[in-house]
């Protein structure tokens, strides 16, 4: 099971997101949803809730900000990592390991870095596709790819490793 801080208009809520037959099962605050989201073109989503009720949507993220359009209307939320918010008093950005880890359940698409590269704050590492998106993972820090520990094709749990960068 996945754990997100999902912030929106300086409110924050909890979210869990785990894997339940073809679909996701999502809680939200105190209330679970089962979801099934469809990826329809680069923006464009199919979501398609267990009452039955189906939406399209338009959904854009930069880092951890997500815009998110649907029925009319556009949400900004931004989406957190809890145990990177526990960094926040400074230091190494990705904890004292230096360890990329995955944030939910996914397969690895494509690798984008090499052992030994230098890389960027913000520089995509993987796609990790997770609930039908796919998802690049950036790095963190800036640092070098110390060490990768997935490889393309691979399916890997929430809190994997994946890639050691160091600074």
């Amino acid at each position: 099971m996945a754990r997100f801080i999902a912030r929106r208009d300086g409110e924050e809520i909890e979210v869990l997101v785990e894997r339940h037959g073809r679909g996701y099962r999502v809680k939200l605050g105190d209330r679970w949803v089962e979801v099934d989201l469809v990826k329809a073109g680069p923006f464009v989503q199919s979501l398609r809730l267990d009452d039955g009720t189906q939406y399209s949507l338009l959904a854009h993220r930069e880092e951890n900000r997500h815009h998110v359009s649907l029925a009319g209307s556009t949400v900004n939320v931004e989406i957190f990592d809890p145990l990177a918010r526990r960094r926040r008093g400074g230091g190494d950005e990705m904890g004292a390991t230096g360890i990329v880890k995955a944030l939910m359940p996914g397969r690895v698409v494509r690798i984008l870095v090499n052992k030994g590269d230098e890389v960027k704050k913000g520089a995509g590492l993987l796609i990790l596709e997770a609930m039908k998106m796919e998802n690049e993972i950036q790095a963190p820090a800036s640092g070098v790819v110390d060490e990768i520990f997935v490889d393309a094709g691979q399916t890997v749990e929430s809190g994997a490793d994946l890639v050691h960068v160091t600074s």
